[in-house]
């Protein structure tokens, strides 16, 4: 049985025979897109803006929206009629998906004849 001891000047021979090997090791991660990496702040303003265009994107499509995208048109039902209505059918959709909103038709009360008109 051959025992090895350990010694600082092997260790040392060790590491610089492997210092010495010009082979340069690629990063890990995404390459920049351009001469540097974006920060953290670039990285979510380019996440908000995305989402932002998906949500316009989705509006009228609601039945193949993502759920986060869904869930994004619920956040501005309070910006005018149109985006209400679009709440509306973003509801009816995520309720639809996961079977807890049945949606039914209500009449509408407009047309509907009075007998107590003057």
């Amino acid at each position: 049985m051959a025992l090895i001891w350990y010694s600082r000047e092997r260790h040392a021979m060790q590491e610089d025979a492997m210092t010495d090997s010009s082979a340069t090791i690629a990063k890990r991660g995404r390459p920049p897109n351009g001469e540097r990496p974006m920060t953290a702040a670039e990285r979510k303003r380019a996440q908000r803006m995305r989402d932002s265009r998906a949500a316009i994107d989705a509006i009228g499509d609601e039945q193949n929206a993502p759920l986060r995208v869904l869930l994004a048109i619920l956040a501005r039902v309070e910006a005018s009629e149109p985006a209400r209505r679009s709440a509306q059918r973003a509801w009816a959709e995520i309720g639809r998906r996961y079977n807890f909103v049945s949606v039914t038709e209500q009449p509408s009360t407009e047309e509907t004849p009075s007998r107590y008109k003057a």
